[in-house]
């Protein structure tokens, strides 16, 4: 299993984050907490401006507007299409501190086929499909 958002991660998957596109309300910096990993926890950040993406990377994310936490379990199967990120939402599994807006545009973004098509070339270079 590859591990999830370190800086080798991220550079395998760097390609296909290029162009990502969500609403244009979508202006947030949002750090994304992993917990319960056979390595640890991990936490990436990403920025978003005017609904495009400006940064993303691994560690913290100074004065994040959103903290979206998951396990590692789900944040894989998010990742493979298993777990649509709304039902992780719903469920009670991606926990949220922080502002909804931003939220709410990027479960509006992840709902598109687009970005489901994204989630599954980044499973297959993540190891997950």
């Amino acid at each position: 299993m590859t591990a999830l958002f370190t800086e080798e991660w991220f550079a395998a998957v760097r390609p296909e984050l290029a162009d990502v596109a969500g609403p244009p309300t979508l202006s947030a910096t949002v750090q994304v907490e992993v917990t319960g990993g056979s390595d640890g926890d991990a936490i990436c950040r990403v920025e978003f401006t005017d609904g495009r993406l400006v940064d993303a990377g691994p560690g913290p994310a100074d004065g994040a507007d959103v903290t979206l936490t998951v396990s590692e379990a789900d944040a894989r199967d998010i990742l493979a299409g298993r777990l649509d990120p709304s039902v992780a939402f719903m469920q009670g599994r991606m926990k949220v501190n922080g502002s909804m807006g931003p939220v709410i545009d990027l479960l509006s973004l992840s709902a598109t086929e687009g970005a489901r098509d994204r989630r599954a070339r980044v499973a297959g270079l993540s190891g997950l499909d």
